[in-house]
């Protein structure tokens, strides 16, 4: 099969999915309600052209006046208006009873004298209206179609048609077709993109989340392999009211980390896969070891002691693995809690609330706990209880978020595993693991 020769789009995440870019010469479709990021979306692909590669790029405006183009373009993608100015600009939106010729000759005189080979139309939808004749849009996406092909240049045409009711014929006619979309669920923001058509091009999957957070970022399958130490891993500093979560991102998203003494809940979704849930408790695990203070784990199913040893010991050793870690089996899990850790150290405790009942019971589950809690909070250590699968015990884990400082649930979207707080209240946020380091650090985007 013929590889066909691509054009990096410099879109975070986005050219891996679609095999290294926007095929070359190829016109796109963009299509989205208002809000959704398309604007954003094809400056970003002009902007990476102008400014990284050295390729002539050119807007071409009939929605947005270039002053507030600039200065929205400047807060989006996170930089200063000089680094906005490589990017040529033609600004149609003030043009009144211009003619189809006219208009057509300003944009071909642009495109030649530049040489241009990134050109993107915003929005598209508008352009057919902005002409003093009316003119039937298939005409003109044939137009702009045989203009792309004769310059050779890549295309994004975009539009806020929907793909659905009335047609505007572009699909037909690109090489591309990428609807962006924003969704409210329980009052949190998702976005969402899909890939409906993308010549020559195998695509593992149509649909992909992405975010607006500092530019335009799509996010790809979430991988949590265990990660090779390769560097020294340095603790991340506690709060005075504070334990650190051993990761920077969830220490912002819960205000400082967890506060000392409390009680937390992770819940996670069953369609969540295991390594997403173990790197959240092993996170917070890690940065305890690594202070010499102990770490207690009670979920058999899920973190037994081999699989402990294999994460923990490569940072902290074999002696201190044996000092400061415990893993409990099932038949010890009672008396195992309340002994808790046998020094003055504060301790981590992790705890799967599924193995406890189904050892004991939900009633004496329930009083085990509270106990547990109390002594928790009277020596200010920590406890992190594992929910998986919330729904098959909906009214204990009910009576236990009353009582968690922080109840975090996990689910899955699209491929990508996805956290946010249901006590306190946030967002969503991406969960992925970067392994550069030589350790596992998480990482928690926004979808903004």
């Amino acid at each position: 099969m013929i590889k066909l020769e691509r054009v990096l789009t410099g879109i975070e995440g986005f050219d891996p999915i679609i095999e290294g870019g926007f095929p070359k010469g190829s016109l796109i479709l963009l299509v989205g309600a208002p809000g959704t990021g398309k604007t954003v979306f094809g400056f970003k692909f002009l902007l990476y052209g102008a400014s990284e590669l050295g390729e002539p790029s050119l807007l071409v405006s009939f929605g947005e006046g270039r002053e507030d183009l600039i200065k929205n373009m400047a807060y989006h993608l996170n930089c200063s208006r000089e680094d906005l100015e490589c990017v040529e600009m033609l600004d149609f939106v003030t043009v009144k009873d211009a003619g189809v010729d006219s208009v057509m000759e300003t944009i071909v005189e642009k495109i030649d004298s530049l040489n241009v080979k990134r050109l993107v139309i915003d929005p598209f939808s508008a352009m057919a209206y902005a002409f003093k004749e009316k003119i039937d849009v298939r005409i003109l996406v044939h137009i702009i179609s045989r203009l792309i092909k004769q310059s050779g240049c890549t295309a994004i045409l975009i539009s806020e048609k929907p793909l659905e009711g009335e047609s505007l014929g572009a699909e037909f006619v690109a090489d591309g077709v990428i609807k962006l979309s924003r969704k409210v669920r329980e009052g949190r923001l998702l976005r969402e993109m899909d890939i409906i058509k993308m010549r020559g091009t195998r695509l593992k999957r149509p649909r992909h989340l992405f975010t607006l957070e500092k530019g335009f970022r799509v996010f790809s399958q979430s991988t949590f392999e265990r990660v090779s130490m390769k560097g020294e891993y340095k603790p991340l500093p506690d709060m005075e009211a504070y334990y650190s979560s051993g990761s920077r991102d969830l220490d912002e998203i819960l205000g400082g980390g967890w506060l000392k003494g409390s009680m937390n809940i992770l819940e996670v979704g069953a369609d969540v896969g295991i390594d997403a849930y173990r790197s959240i408790v092993l996170a917070t695990g890690l940065n305890f070891v690594m202070k010499g203070r102990m770490f207690l784990a009670y979920d058999p199913p899920r973190l037994d002691a081999d699989y402990l040893r294999g994460y923990l010991e490569p940072f902290i050793g074999e002696e201190e693995f044996g000092r400061l870690v415990r893993c409990s089996s099932t038949d010890l899990l009672g008396s195992k809690i309340l002994e808790g850790a046998p020094s003055e150290t504060p301790a981590y405790t992790f705890l799967s609330l599924d193995a406890l009942t189904y050892r004991y019971g939900e009633s004496q589950a329930l009083k085990m706990l509270l106990r547990l809690i109390e002594r928790v909070r009277r020596r200010r250590e920590l406890l992190l209880l594992g929910v998986p699968d919330g729904e098959l015990q909906p009214k204990l884990v009910n009576v236990l978020s009353k009582m968690a400082k922080v109840h975090l649930k996990m689910t899955e979207m699209d491929g990508v595993a996805l956290i946010y707080g249901a006590k306190p209240r946030t967002g969503y946020y991406v969960l992925e693991i970067e392994p550069s380091k030589g350790f596992p650090e998480l990482r928690f985007t926004p979808i903004l």
